[in-house]
């Protein structure tokens, strides 16, 4: 496809978004291990850099992958996997791959100051000074983190839900509400909480929940309340320590907001915006980010040029892209 020089890939716990420079855009399902088993993730990952490559050619392009599976501790495995993976398909000229909160800080309005901000699936913080290497709050996957997320809120209301259905809660319409939310099951919520818990990859089926609990919280739900409150404090504590580890305290400072919990629930964004200014001080109201995957594209096209010394090698890693012949 000619003129095109940039392209990019959100690559998010339940879906993965491409996109090029003239505007194209479509979407596959998640890349993700932990979402999906390697064995999918693999295959999907294939498919989407074939895609890419069938749009694009072997011209070298500018491109950025952004994914929640790269450990920044230590990335070379999974940086040495997909740049395999992108060549294979046809692929040359530059890919950046970066954990897949870094778009949001590198891309404006934060333009690397501030702090960025995922709820989706999973939850992550990452802020920077603009000046010095950003710093990570989260991003743990699963087990060790992802407080305030979708799978955070949709396993905290399915608790509350079989707490509230076998008398150890307070009364609760989440039981009705989340069995509902799975059109093909027709059980009690104690046999859904079963069901998922039998599932080798329960993440994407749980944060599945999410929005019914949100629902339930609109509507007034009391034990939804409390979930959702639960779920804020745990965004509002990430951000804080976010904010104070890059020494942000000392000048003005704003965050970006992005993830499906964001954009499906306008009233928990509204929410989580209004405690970041009031309770921790952001000199500007932060933002939602409606298109994560125009996030990365932008990112892309921003550094295309120069790629920012804060990020190279630490949260963000270019390789250059050979056509395997």
């Amino acid at each position: 496809m000619l003129g095109v020089t940039c392209w990019a890939v959100d690559a998010g716990g339940s879906s993965t978004t491409i996109m090029i420079a003239d505007g194209s855009r479509w979407q596959y399902g998640s890349v993700n291990p932990a979402s999906v088993g390697a064995a999918t993730a693999q295959r999907q990952l294939g498919e989407v850099f074939g895609a890419l490559a069938d749009r694009i050619g072997s011209r070298p392009v500018f491109g950025w992958f952004a994914t929640a599976t790269v450990d920044a501790g230590t990335p070379e495995p999974e940086l040495d996997r997909l740049t395999a993976l992108a060549a294979a398909a046809g692929l040359a000229g530059t890919l950046v791959i970066s954990r897949d909160i870094v778009p949001l800080l590198a891309a404006q309005p934060l333009g690397g100051r501030g702090v960025a901000v995922v709820c989706g699936t999973g939850s992550g913080f990452l802020a920077g000074d603009g000046r010095t290497t950003p710093v990570a709050v989260g991003g743990c996957e699963y087990l060790g983190s992802d407080e305030g997320s979708a799978f955070g809120i949709g396993l905290a209301g399915l608790r509350a839900a079989v707490r509230g259905a076998d008398g150890r809660g307070r009364p609760t319409v989440l039981g009705r509400e989340l069995a509902l939310a799975f059109a093909s099951f027709s059980g009690t919520i104690t046999e859904l909480a079963r069901e998922l818990a039998g599932r080798p990859f329960p993440k994407a089926a749980v944060a599945a929940l999410a929005p019914a609990v949100c629902r339930c919280w609109l509507d007034g739900d009391q034990a939804a309340g409390e979930v959702i409150g639960a779920a804020l404090d745990e965004l509002v504590t990430g951000v804080r320590a976010a904010r104070d580890r890059a020494g942000l305290t000392d000048g003005p400072w704003s965050a970006v907001l992005s993830g499906g919990v964001l954009r499906g629930c306008p009233e928990f964004a509204t929410a989580l915006a209004d405690r970041i200014t009031a309770e921790l001080g952001a000199t500007s109201r932060p933002t939602v980010v409606d298109d994560p995957a125009g996030a990365v594209l932008s990112a892309a096209v921003t550094h295309r040029g120069r790629f920012p010394e804060t990020l190279a090698g630490h949260w963000a890693w270019p390789r250059r892209l050979e056509t395997v012949t």
